[in-house]
């Protein structure tokens, strides 16, 4: 009776053992060779089901809204300075200024517009855009913080004396084109009573912390690169360093993709070694016009108490 009982034990114990293999063998979907069988010496071919690759779609590049804007300032740099941060293989950057948040007929429009001006890019990729004019235009700081309040901002700054001259030397040529009356710089910044004029715009486009202080309103000073335009023209990588960093990139711009070229007086640049190297426009570069350094020096003296609010809003202080 009991080696009956025992027998029915093993039996038992068998069947069990064989309908837990039988399960083990549908969950990781074991394939048998036919001619196998179960022994010791042939290993089993095993096909692990595949996990679910991404969809066709998340991997072609689509558009995406920006993470970065390149606001200003105008006649800063922002041009170059875009166009070397396009050399970082993870950035992709908007080519043309699409005034979408200064514009009033371009913002009407809506986000889906303003996203089909951005570049194709694909996850863990880059949007950037510059517009210079959002510097300095009350309604858009506002507006981009409705769109993302974690939009990265960047801005670059210049001695503002020669970034004001620079902006009247390009309102002169485009005038001068035009065969309009030309502008005296000495009329146009400083008021009758000896004060500067802020109403005339390449010089009020000078006073940072009027406009910084708009963009402070709705965005916290460590979510606001400042980088220094003349140091950029003397040392792009240098500026460039950190904005990667800003962005959290890996040091990827390298620099022998920056030539510098004496004719001009600033950097141009080049994707690969082989590639071609490739500088900005005819207008980019050219001379100033030349404004008497009397003139330059009491411009520079009004706009002082200018600069020192704008290093009290960034806890920084420039040579100006």
């Amino acid at each position: 009776m009991m080696a009956r009982c025992g027998r029915v034990a093993v039996l038992a114990t068998g069947v069990l053992c064989s309908l837990a293999l039988l399960a083990l063998l549908q969950i990781f979907s074991f394939e048998l060779s036919p001619e196998a069988g179960l022994t010791s010496t042939q290993p089993l071919t095993i096909e692990r089901r595949a996990m679910s690759a991404p969809s066709e779609e998340s991997r072609s590049p689509q558009h995406h809204l920006p993470s970065a804007l390149l606001i200003g300032v105008r006649k800063g740099g922002t041009r170059a300075l875009l166009d070397a941060l396009a050399l970082h293989p993870a950035i992709k950057a908007a080519r043309r200024e699409v005034h979408y948040f200064d514009d009033e007929t371009n913002y009407a429009k809506g986000e889906e517009w303003y996203l089909e001006r951005m570049p194709l890019s694909r996850s863990g990729e880059f949007t950037i855009e510059k517009t210079p004019a959002y510097f300095t235009n009350p309604t858009v700081p506002e507006r981009v913080y409705r769109l993302n309040p974690s939009m990265k901002i960047i801005l670059i700054v210049r001695e503002p004396v020669t970034r004001a001259i620079s902006d009247f030397t390009q309102v002169y040529y485009n005038r001068l084109e035009l065969n309009k009356s030309l502008p005296v710089f000495e009329d146009l910044v400083f008021t009758r009573d000896g004060k500067i004029d802020e109403t005339y715009k390449p010089l009020r486009n000078s006073l940072y912390s009027t406009h910084l202080k708009r963009w402070l309103r709705y965005f916290p000073l460590n979510q606001i690169l400042i980088l220094d335009g003349d140091q950029f023209v003397k040392d792009p990588l240098s500026q460039l360093r950190l904005a990667e960093d800003f962005l959290q990139l890996r040091h990827e711009i390298r620099s022998d993709q920056l030539i510098f070229n004496p004719a001009k007086g600033f950097h141009c640049f080049r994707k690969t070694y082989s590639s071609k190297v490739k500088c900005l426009g005819r207008s980019k570069g050219r001379m100033h016009r030349q404004i008497d350094e009397r003139t330059q020096h009491q411009l520079g003296k009004l706009l002082r108490p200018h600069n020192k609010a704008f290093y009290r809003m960034i806890n920084r202080v420039f040579d100006w």
